[in-house]
């Protein structure tokens, strides 16, 4: 990241209207607001933050995101999806994780695993490198640029996640971060699944959720 942008404090957190039944959030920051949709569980001392592609967006690959609010704070486990002030701007996107992580810290959550879509694996491998509250990353369909720092993750987890058919970022991205990764790390490869995984929602959550299981 370029030192002149490493400079973001947060401001205050207001509260939004629900969305789907989860509560809404602003951070207020130096450089802007950065939109959460928060699914809390009570008590918890674990969080997931999920971050999506270049255009940004709450959902991730095959509705990933909203499935895993769903039911990971049943789990006793905080789920909070982020979007982007500056889409496709790699440093502000981020400091928007890294401040999504912070905000987390803050309210009692000492261990986060970090989840990416796309551009946003390349983000969440960078954020997990940055702090402490980062304790496993999990990269889906991720592009290769910004990604090289991956081998300052260890000995943080890493799951890589791509589809054989991906024609937007081909599979090798993944193949080269893996290469690229310290242990302890996997690589799943979906067979014949696009740059969503479109149509292998139930197989990439219970990948997802029992690799988080052991690892948060």
């Amino acid at each position: 990241m370029d030192a002149d942008n490493l400079h973001l404090r947060i401001l205050g957190v207001d509260s939004e209207d629900e969305i789907a039944g989860a509560g809404g959030l602003t951070i207020r920051t130096t450089r802007g607001a950065i939109p959460v949709v928060m699914h809390a569980a009570e008590s918890a001392s674990r969080a997931v933050v999920c971050v999506s592609g270049a255009i940004g967006g709450f959902d991730g690959p095959a509705m990933l995101y909203p499935r895993l609010g769903l039911e990971l704070p049943r789990k006793g486990v905080t789920v909070a999806r982020v979007n982007y002030r500056v889409p496709n701007d790699f440093d502000q996107c981020l400091l928007d994780t890294l401040a999504a992580l912070t905000f987390l810290k803050g309210t009692g959550h000492r261990r986060a695993a970090i989840i990416g879509h796309s551009f946003g694996g390349a983000v969440a491998i960078n954020a997990g490198t940055l702090t402490p509250v980062a304790t496993a990353v999990i990269a889906i369909s991720s592009q290769l640029a910004g990604a090289h720092v991956v081998g300052d993750l260890a000995p943080k987890p890493l799951l890589l996640v791509h589809g054989t058919n991906d024609d937007i970022l081909p599979p090798r991205s993944s193949e080269l971060i893996y290469e690229r990764a310290g242990e302890p790390k996997r690589l799943m490869l979906f067979e014949g699944a696009d740059h969503r995984l479109s149509g292998q929602g139930e197989e990439l959550f219970a990948l997802v959720d029992e690799w988080l299981a052991t690892r948060l």
